[in-house]
């Protein structure tokens, strides 16, 4: 994949990040009965910023994410090559708009924690996908022996 490529495909993640973001403040609206439209960020005066601050941040993470995914698809670099460089890419930004947007305290102790729950995620995610490609991968082997 070109560049230019993963350029687009994260361009095409930012509707996606935005999307991630508003659904997961709906779900914990109707969970704890309370509107969270917006979780309080430092620096943001009012709700308005605040609210533009998170659409922003959650627009930057789509966009990373998406063009990340690019990372998988350097066919020269191994498993472990392009899952060091997702990993690195995806943290790198996370943890910054993640405190940016108020859902992650600027503490040792809340930065230690974000990062043991983003590397569980990640990893479930991580192996989830490596085991469904693999499956899907063993099937059409197997087809193909059959011919």
């Amino acid at each position: 994949m070109t560049f230019k490529k993963a350029v687009l495909r994260g361009f095409l993640g930012i509707p996606l990040g935005v999307f991630i973001s508003t659904t997961i403040g709906l779900i914990y609206s109707l969970v704890y009965g309370e509107l969270m439209v917006v979780p309080p960020v430092d620096g943001a005066t009012t709700p308005l910023k605040a609210y533009v601050i998170q659409y922003i941040v959650s627009m930057v993470i789509g966009f990373v994410f998406a063009f990340g995914s690019a990372i998988f698809e350097v066919d020269k670099w191994s498993i472990a090559k392009q899952t060091t460089m997702h990993f690195l890419l995806t943290s790198i930004v996370f943890l910054p708009c993640s405190i940016m947007a108020g859902w992650v305290d600027f503490n040792l102790i809340s930065i230690l924690v974000y990062f043991v729950i983003f590397i569980l995620i990640y990893a479930a995610i991580w192996f989830i996908q490596y085991f469904s490609w693999k499956s899907k991968i063993m099937k059409l082997n197997k087809k193909l022996r059959e011919k």
